[in-house]
Parts: structure tokens; C-alpha cells; sequence
């Protein structure tokens, strides 16, 4: 976790912790329910618009459609998404949440939302407010 020149952590170094500080909470609930980290990404990435393509899904998780494929077989034996061939080209494939994916979608964004409010909570407004304004510099596409 430090970089080898000095004892104290670098910033992707903290990056690097935080996200899997968070990974790990929300893979917690993920167990409970089943899935992988990726699933729980995919579900959360479907849900909020209703259908995506595979090819989307790779460019969101940034992982090769192969991978997707494997992920989306899995899931689709938990009867959580549902594939669609497209109607003018049978090559782009679709996916949709399942009633019961749409059950666990909430439940897994209520927790998610459970798990970063309870990380944040450790902040006073200040620092909620400079963190909010850094995280949107640093997510924002150039």
C-alpha cells in the first residue's frame, strides 16, 4: 500500500483502498444474494436503464465482451437477466433485468447507498463537500 520511496501512502495508493474497501462491503450483500461484484455491477447498470447491449456492458466494466458473455451465462442461469436478439441485426444482443433481478437490484442499491453513506458519515460538511467536488472533477470525462 506505500510507495516504496517514503512510509506514508500515495493518492492512488488511498484510491486503490477505497475502492476496495468498498468492493468488499458491497460484496458482502452480493454473497448474501449470490453474486459477484461484476454481477452486482451489471444488474445496477441494466436497472437504471431498463436494457443495454453486451457491448455496453463490456465498455461499463471495462472487460472484454467475452467476459461479459460468461458473466451474462451465469446470470442468466440465476434467472436474473434475460437476453434479446435484436430485430435488424441478430448480432447486437440485449439484456433485460428478470422480476426477480429487479427484486434484488433494489436491494442492492439500497444497501450500496447504506454502505457509502456510512463511509462518508465519518466526514464532517467540509470535507463531504470538498470530496464531492473532487470525486466530480475526477470522473468527469475529457
Amino acid at each position: 500500500m506505500f510507495n516504496n520511496e517514503s512510509k506514508k501512502p500515495n493518492l492512488v495508493d488511498l484510491l486503490l483502498l477505497f475502492r476496495r474497501n468498498i468492493a468488499k462491503s458491497i460484496k458482502k450483500d452480493g454473497i448474501k444474494q449470490d453474486l459477484t461484484f461484476s454481477q452486482m455491477e451489471i444488474l445496477h447498470f441494466v436497472g437504471i436503464s431498463g436494457e443495454k447491449t453486451m457491448k455496453s456492458i463490456a465498455d461499463y466494466l471495462k472487460i472484454t465482451p467475452p467476459s461479459v458473455t460468461e458473466l451474462v451465462k451465469e446470470m442468466e442461469r440465476k434467472n436474473l437477466i434475460k437476453r434479446i436478439i435484436g430485430k435488424k441485426d441478430r448480432r447486437v444482443i440485449s439484456i433485460i433485468l428478470t422480476d426477480t433481478a429487479k427484486k434484488n437490484y433494489i436491494s442492492i442499491s439500497k444497501n450500496k447507498e447504506a454502505i457509502l453513506e456510512k463511509m462518508i458519515s465519518k466526514l464532517n460538511k467540509k470535507d463531504k463537500e470538498a470530496l464531492g467536488r473532487i470525486i466530480k472533477i475526477i470522473t468527469t470525462k475529457q
